[in-house]
């Protein structure tokens, strides 16, 4: 069902949203922008959305015809709402902390291969981030990214870099075992 190779974006972000919610890091929805290109282009699926979110227990109204809709898992409360609507981030969550976290999410490659897509992957969504149409002053900033060797080497650098801890956004890598690093310092 998913590739060995790479992670799609929709994955990324689906799996932090999951994550959230089954760590008891919020106790609101959890809400995803997913674009419809993410999850199928003409007859070509993308992103096997529905299949993914039932075999890890996540299911669609049964009256709901769109895979945009709110997904409930019957261990939790809260919902992973999927829309397709730009500009507020890939996910946002309203954390039990008070602060708000808005992510935008890049796909990428599980294993090294020559010519390196994860830089210009991370690049990309740090100006994606820093030009969201909607944020509040109290938000957490990260983008995710797929956990690779390469991937966490550029979290462990690009962390420490000045402008990176002035501007607050975190780098997060999301594993297939719904773990994530990178956010341990903002009091989930």
């Amino acid at each position: 069902m998913l590739p060995d190779d790479r992670m799609p974006e929709a994955e990324v972000t689906l799996r932090l949203a999951m994550f959230i919610i089954e760590n008891a890091h919020t106790n609101e929805d959890v809400v995803c922008a997913i674009d419809g290109a993410q999850v199928q282009v003409r007859s070509k699926v993308i992103f096997p959305i529905l299949e993914f979110l039932s075999s890890k227990g996540w299911c669609r109204p049964s009256d709901e015809g769109r895979w945009q809709c709110g997904y409930k898992n019957e261990d939790y409360e809260q919902k992973i709402i999927v829309h397709s609507s730009a500009g507020e981030g890939d996910l946002v969550s309203k954390l039990n902390n008070g602060y708000t976290l808005r992510v935008e999410s890049k796909k990428g490659p599980l294993i090294t291969k020559p010519g390196s897509q994860e830089y210009p992957l991370i690049r990309e969504a740090i100006g994606q981030l820093m030009t969201v149409e909607h944020a509040n002053d109290d938000d957490i900033l990260a983008v995710a990214v797929p956990e690779s060797e390469k991937f966490i080497n550029l979290a462990i650098q690009w962390r420490k870099r000045p402008l990176m801890q002035q501007s607050g956004i975190h780098i997060v890598t999301v594993n297939r075992h719904n773990q994530i690093t990178g956010l341990e310092n903002v009091g989930m």
